[in-house]
């Protein structure tokens, strides 16, 4: 048990507790986490446990853990998660459900669905069992995270005919032991992996090629529809009409009714409740549900009240696909065409070794996963555009790849890219002409009708950013921001090209506090990337339109800036730290070469981030320094040790 634990948690417990002393001069790790085991799921036998010994000692009478780990040691929630280790699901064979279930059952559906191999299987005293995907690097657990992990894990439960309502990264699962663990491995898999295989389902469902499952439901628009909100909407008895009536006034929300519409349909609905909740009650359910920062109702509670599987997922307008985590199949089977082609239509290997090579045709750093390549030769296989041809068994066993088909391959190629090029920014279908509108102190800044991702002309790098006009009609996009700063903002409901110039501009004011002109912002991937991930974390802590809780403009705009000048911040310091490390490796003529060309850059017409520059050289200085000074202490040592020796025999002799 002891390595299977360490496995999971790794140098988030520590071997044994610290001494008051060592905590007091140390301090307290953000690294660590509190394990949560428990007897019987209430919190009177509940203990959290920092330590392996601690673990190890109460194993033995306590029957429950969690995989993940918290930062508190009196609060098992998801807000005081610390520490995601683990993707784990109920499979349960209580009341009738998956009667007479074995080992090879769960792993022939683990199989089927396209998950990758588990890291380890527990069954339950009741002859189900506990599903553990051990993650290669623990993920640091976050709003965001939780409710996306929440999402894949029911995603998985349905298809292995699991427990949905045991869903959640704060859940306690069996504590495995020698006795109840039925199968282990080495294996451990990436958080993207499994991300990739949800999207991969999804978009099978959306394109009926597998059925997702009943409890299904796409969009706002068929949510009153769908028979688990129906079975709700027959009436609820009591202990839940409080939770089924804002769950409800939700539902409504999101199907974009009104708040008036949404009260009389739940008065109406009141009736049908044993016993009727008081009229005011419901109004006040109404208010709050409309009034308050949710825009939609929460699947889980939506299960938890009606006793039917569902889940649903609003479906956005596609990214282009250089700014997506996760591409599509389609895309995928682009480019492993394309790699098949380069090799003269025929590829062999092992498949892993074959998957290895092929690289996204956006990002040549990102690798198909070997699940997405599996799926995309079966679907290959199934059109006739490919023959696998599959030779040995086992490891030994070596695959042929062959195109048999050229025409239809090009043609599914031609499609994967169209698709490509459909996803690519257009501003979202709004005019990107410069805008024209009349701006308070002045008149507009003329903007470059470009592609959307040309940088600000080089003469307003001296000037202050204009307010932006007072009329209420939607102003276009502008053609001189970042399409991908324009697509995280517009994709959350920020659709008035003020608003995304404004945005703009406060980032461009967050680089130039650090010596980074603007031009050079839009024409540096980093910082592109630095700006959109600090639209999402603005997002996060500010709102959004399209979740209908934004806080404002001005504080938005603040936390904006803020946010772009910590990250940068951060970037900053990681750049340098890995840069006196690479120098630290190099040789005395590699090191001086690379102070020249830093020497250079900063005599080039234009550096990207001069103060960066000029301290990797002073990093230089002082490790060359450091080394005269070591070559100096050296050879003063070793003179000091030969005039002693000298010294040494001259004293010998004059006793002889």
């Amino acid at each position: 048990m002891r390595n299977l634990v360490q496995q999971i948690y790794g140098n988030q417990l520590t071997e044994h507790s610290k001494k008051q002393t060592q905590r007091q001069k140390n301090g307290y790790s953000s690294r660590l986490g509190w394990v949560f085991v428990s007897k019987d799921f209430t919190k009177e036998t509940t203990k959290a446990v920092r330590t392996y010994g601690s673990l190890f000692n109460v194993s033995k009478d306590y029957t429950y853990f969690t995989p993940n780990t918290f930062y508190r040691n009196d609060l098992r929630r998801l807000s005081t998660l610390r520490w995601i280790n683990a993707m784990s699901i109920d499979i349960d064979a209580k009341n009738g459900e998956n009667e007479g279930i074995t080992l090879p059952d769960v792993q022939e559906s683990i199989t089927q669905a396209g998950l990758p191999m588990p890291s380890l299987i527990v069954q339950t005293p009741s002859k189900g069992f506990h599903v553990h995907w051990f993650l290669e690097k623990p993920k640091r657990a976050s709003d965001k995270l939780n409710a996306h992990y929440s999402r894949v894990q029911t995603c998985i439960a349905e298809m292995l005919k699991g427990d949905v309502n045991a869903i959640g990264p704060e859940r306690l699962f069996r504590l495995p032991t020698e006795e109840n663990t039925v199968f282990h491995s080495q294996t451990r898999i990436s958080f993207d992996e499994l991300c990739e295989w949800f999207q991969l389902v999804q978009e099978q469902d959306q394109q009926d090629v597998h059925t997702y499952k009943k409890g299904f439901c796409k969009g706002y628009e068929s949510l009153l529809k769908h028979p688990a909100v129906q079975k709700i909407l027959e009436g609820v008895n009591e202990g839940q009409r409080d939770t089924a009536c804002y769950t409800l006034a939700l539902a409504y929300k999101a199907a974009g009714y009104d708040e008036k519409t949404a009260e009389a349909y739940l008065h109406n609905w009141n009736q049908k409740n044993t016993p009727q909740m008081r009229q005011i009650e419901v109004k006040r359910k109404v208010k709050s549900a409309y009034n308050g920062r949710f825009h939609a109702p929460s699947a889980k509670k939506i299960r938890e009240l009606s006793g039917m599987l569902f889940s649903y997922v609003v479906w956005e307008e596609a990214k282009p696909r250089e700014e997506r985590t996760y591409s599509h199949i389609e895309e995928w089977e682009g480019d492993v065409l394309a790699f098949i082609r380069a090799q003269g239509g025929q590829v062999s290997g092992s498949q892993r070794d074959i998957s290895d090579q092929i690289t996204s045709s956006v990002d040549a750093e990102r690798k198909i996963p070997y699940a997405t390549f599996k799926k995309v030769i079966a679907r290959l296989e199934e059109q006739e555009i490919l023959s696998k041809k599959v030779s040995g068994k086992g490891r030994g066993a070596s695959t042929e790849l062959r195109i048999i088909d050229e025409v239809k391959a090009r043609r599914a190629q031609s499609e994967a890219s169209k698709r490509e090029q459909d996803t690519a920014p257009k501003n979202n279908g709004l005019n990107s002409n410069t805008i024209k509108d009349t701006v308070a102190g002045g008149t507009a800044l003329p903007l470059i009708s470009a592609t959307g991702s040309l940088a600000l002309s080089e003469h307003l790098t001296s000037k202050l950013l204009p307010t932006y006009s007072t009329k209420l009609e939607p102003a276009p996009i502008p053609g001189n921001v970042p399409a991908s700063f324009v697509s995280a903002l517009y994709n959350r409901g920020f659709t008035d090209g003020r608003f995304i110039f404004r945005a703009w501009g406060k980032v461009q004011l967050a680089f130039q506090a650090f010596g980074v002109s603007y031009p050079a912002i839009a024409l540096t991937t980093d910082y592109l990337r630095l700006s959109v991930d600090a639209v999402g974390l603005t997002v996060e802590k500010k709102g959004s339109m399209i979740a209908g809780d934004f806080q404002g403009e001005d504080c938005f705009f603040k936390y904006l800036f803020g946010a772009v000048k910590g990250l940068f911040t951060n970037y900053r310091f990681d750049q340098l730290t890995r840069f006196v490390e690479a120098i630290e490796g190099l040789g005395d003529i590699e090191l001086s070469h690379v102070g020249m060309e830093l020497e250079d850059e900063l005599k080039a017409a234009r550096v990207v981030d001069r103060e960066v520059v000029e301290t990797k050289l002073a990093e230089i200085e002082r490790e060359q320094s450091a080394r005269q000074r070591r070559k100096h202490y050296h050879n003063h040592s070793a003179f000091e040790l030969s005039s002693s020796l000298n010294q040494f025999k001259i004293f010998l002799k004059r006793d002889d």
